[in-house]
């Protein structure tokens, strides 16, 4: 899986080089319009905040997700994200970066980093991420852990204080940048962090762990605290390496579930079964074992939620009696359909919406998720005290004779829920062992592309792009889906997709969680061996869609892997400067979505294979 070998070197040269607007190309212009940036470059990027933003008079600047809006930089954030949480997490940011440059340092003279501290690292930059952790009071005690860390390996280390003193605030880091393109870069590679932190976080759950992730984390943090972070070229090698990193944290987070088996192709039911209940949510399928060993015996039906939808295909969960299924949608219908689940609901990672009071006291945190007033079951999970939630299931009513979950399931409150059995279980051992009727399919035009579409969900309007783009893809098509991007694809798409031929495989594929990108990459690769063609060449198209800061990871995955072109939607990331997206445009081959007819026209057009 070697990475695109690409000059950052040009690249710092063509960013700085001024594009006359009549020669922007439309794509450009596109993409600026939707990331709300600059105009210009060489201004103090504020976007979109305006000219006229007084940073005195904010309470708080947070723009690392797909919902940034003005307010996010001046009262609250569009997750409810309060002022003090927002400025607390930045603290945690600034600690851990601090901490990072001892450690660093501590590791170039050939020592050790504590195991307590690079687990801390993981868990606190996680905790950061959208819609994981809004509780000030524990968000406080990672950065008070920080810094009795950070003093820790200092001691260890004996190295000076970074030259270049950590800043909580990406506003004053903003203000005070020399180049506003390599701070565009130096947000790039902190959201990517965070992302490549909560992956390894999960795989840590089960044992796998890789000094390279470590050691790269310090590293690239510890460059934030020199002039590095002003270097062009250096920080695009940075986000590229972060990249090659997250790559190599997926396939240990995939090694860490495949220690639950591997996938395998199994319907879910999306109807209650009379009985105690508890619904599970987030990603952490480990959790989702001990839970699942914790309700067996005592008949307690257990429910997947959001991307824990894909827990059902790993034998060694699906051989529980009590997984009875699967409830709900995509996590931003949370507060619509939890109030109608009667039961205890667990969440082991994002996203957590702020509770609402009729399910609030339901509602059990593991690990780094927390929301203030909500139970929590510790950050351990050898030391949950899974009794905490079946004592409170077998109180709940659970469900009678229901024949269907009483929440509305309509798109009222964003895609529709899932009323229809579900299919999950197909990663790239299952499609790469059907190779061969794969290719058939190829050579004998039954196939004619392959579309990966997924990626993250969310409330915008715009997000309907993707159901729009499966449900009028040609019939020939066969459509790769992932994370919970996966519940836009309707069911009235998989019912004319229908399967390849008569060969019994859907032409809906469901490869599983966000971090199953890493075998949605391994189908690639074997796809072009097979074809005998470069995976630039392969006749697949990628549709990614973004929410938050572990798909800006998966997104550098796909720049390090020279995987392009790519369209993102529905907007891209406002921490982006013109300059720098002139280079994903032109470079990397990133384009924006637009219309649904005029984007299949291109992707399918012949001759171009992208």
């Amino acid at each position: 899986m070697k990475g695109a070998v690409l000059s950052t070197s040009a690249l710092a040269r063509a960013m700085r080089q001024k594009t006359p607007g009549a020669v922007r190309s439309a794509a450009t212009r596109v993409l600026r319009q939707q990331a709300h940036v600059t105009p210009h470059s060489g201004e103090a990027y504020l976007a979109p905040l305006g000219k006229d933003f007084n940073m005195n008079k904010s309470k708080m600047f947070c723009n690392q997700c797909s919902q940034h809006q003005k307010e996010c930089g001046i009262s609250a954030g569009a997750c409810k994200k309060t002022p003090e949480s927002a400025m607390l997490q930045d603290e945690v940011v600034q600690n851990v970066t601090e901490l990072a440059h001892y450690a660093h340092a501590l590791r170039v003279a050939g020592k050790e980093v504590p195991k307590e501290i690079n687990e801390f690292v993981l868990l606190s930059l996680f905790s950061t991420l959208t819609n994981v952790n809004n509780d000030p009071s524990a968000i406080g005690k990672f950065v008070t852990q920080a810094q009795t860390f950070s003093a820790q390996l200092k001691a260890l280390s004996g190295a000076s204080p970074p030259p270049i003193a950590p800043v909580a605030s990406i506003m004053k880091q903003r203000l005070a940048s020399k180049d506003p393109n390599a701070m565009s870069l130096v947000e790039m590679l902190l959201y990517g962090l965070k992302g490549i932190a909560a992956y390894a976080d999960h795989a840590r759950m089960a044992g796998k762990e890789d000094a390279v992730i470590y050691d790269f984390i310090y590293e690239s943090l510890a460059a934030l605290c020199t002039e590095t972070r002003n270097d062009l070229g250096a920080m695009l090698k940075l986000c590229l390496r972060a990249g090659e990193v997250n790559l190599r944290t997926m396939e240990i987070l995939y090694e860490a579930n495949a220690t639950l088996g591997t996938p395998e192709p199994t319907e879910v039911h999306v109807r209650p079964v009379a009985g105690k209940a508890v619904l599970i949510s987030g990603h952490d399928l480990i959790a989702m074992e001990a839970l699942l060993k914790a309700c067996e015996p005592l008949g307690i039906k257990v429910y997947t939620h959001g991307e824990m939808l894909p827990g059902h295909s790993y034998p060694s969960l699906k051989k529980y009696s009590c997984l009875a299924g699967h409830f709900g949608g995509a996590w931003n219908r949370q507060q619509h359909e939890f109030a109608h689940f009667p039961g205890p609901i667990v969440f082991t990672s994002n996203c957590l919406i702020e509770p609402k009071k009729s399910y609030a006291n339901n509602i059990h945190c593991f690990g780094a998720v927390a929301w203030p007033g909500i139970k929590h079951l510790g950050e351990k999970l050898a030391a949950v005290d899974w009794s905490k939630v079946t004592d409170q299931a077998l109180k709940m009513p659970g469900f009678t004779d229901e024949k269907a979950f009483s929440y509305d399931p309509s798109s009222a409150h964003g895609q529709p829920s899932p009323q229809k059995s579900l299919t999950v279980g197909f990663g790239h051992e299952t499609v790469i062992g059907a190779a061969a009727t794969v290719l058939a399919g190829v050579e004998a035009g039954a196939i004619s592309r392959f579309y990966l579409i997924g990626g993250c969900d969310g409330d915008a309007e715009s997000r309907n792009y993707y159901t729009d783009l499966a449900e009028n893809l040609p019939d020939t098509s066969v459509v790769l889906t992932l994370g919970c991007g996966k519940y836009r694809i309707s069911d009235k798409a998989k019912e004319r997709l229908g399967n390849v031929g008569d060969t019994g495989i859907p032409r809906v594929l469901d490869v599983g969680q966000c971090n199953d990108t890493y075998s949605a990459v391994r189908i690639a690769l074997a796809l072009a061996g097979a074809l005998k063609c470069e995976v630039k060449d392969l006749p697949l198209s990628i549709v990614l869609s973004w929410y938050e800061q572990k798909a800006i990871a998966v997104l550098l995955t796909c720049l390090h892997l020279g995987l392009k072109p790519i369209r993102i939607g529905p907007t891209l990331p406002a921490f982006v400067t013109e300059d720098v997206l002139n280079v994903l445009v032109k470079d990397f081959g990133v384009q924006p979505v637009g219309d649904v007819a005029a984007d299949i026209k291109a992707m399918t057009s012949v001759g171009n294979m992208s």
